[in-house]
């Protein structure tokens, strides 16, 4: 993985969630579609700045489906190094609970949740930051954590969920420490820019049953 060795490790290891979404869009070196190249350059931050990454029973088993051949080496040369670590995600049945009951979201959002709760999940079991490409499920619990009285609020509200191809920069100056985490991040904010990504050919991927 050529230029992995190449950035400044961070003082901090922080122990991330990267979703499927992002193992299956990290393109090889020789990729310019800036979806695949932005998706790699994150994986390869992760590993040359000597951060962890949580991984559930769950998004094991989505990663073992969805990763590129990318991806496919940076895991094997993440667990060389010791950097996977097996999380026991707490339950979120009050999480699921809150989003079910909430009047404003879709049946089709609430089956959304359901099928991903795994990542919020892993990121309890960690430290709270999901890297992720498809930005839905992010969105939806946004909703719920804007009830300040829901216990989806009190839970994840200070969680991060970032997107490494529409906050590529910002998200390498978190991970090297030279840069702050942006305020749209976490999960309780109540501004997320719309800032449109880079335009690419590519889709986020299907998500199948975990």
């Amino acid at each position: 993985m050529r230029g992995a060795r190449q950035q400044t490790r961070a003082a901090t290891s922080r122990l991330l969630v990267v979703d499927a979404s992002l193992m299956r869009a990290a393109g090889g070196e020789g990729a310019t579609d800036p979806v695949h190249a932005h998706a790699r350059e994150a994986l390869k931050a992760i590993l040359a700045i000597c951060h962890r990454v949580c991984v559930s029973a769950a998004l094991r088993e989505e990663w073992r489906r969805h990763r590129s051949n990318f991806a496919q080496l940076w895991w094997r040369q993440m667990y060389a190094r010791r950097k996977v670590v097996d999380g026991e995600p707490p339950s979120c049945v009050e999480i699921l609970q809150d989003v079910q009951a909430f009047a404003s979201i879709t049946q089709s959002d609430r089956d959304a949740v359901e099928k991903d709760i795994h990542l919020i999940a892993a990121a309890l079991a960690a430290d709270q930051t999901v890297l992720s490409w498809d930005n839905r499920v992010a969105a939806i619990i946004r909703k719920v954590c804007a009830d300040k009285q829901t216990l989806t609020s009190k839970a994840v509200s200070r969680m991060l969920w970032i997107n490494p191809i529409a906050d590529r920069e910002t998200l390498h100056a978190w991970l090297s420490e030279t840069g702050p985490a942006q305020p749209h991040w976490p999960l309780g904010a109540a501004v997320v820019p719309t800032a449109k990504p880079p335009r690419s050919s590519s889709r986020p991927m299907p998500r199948g049953k975990s």
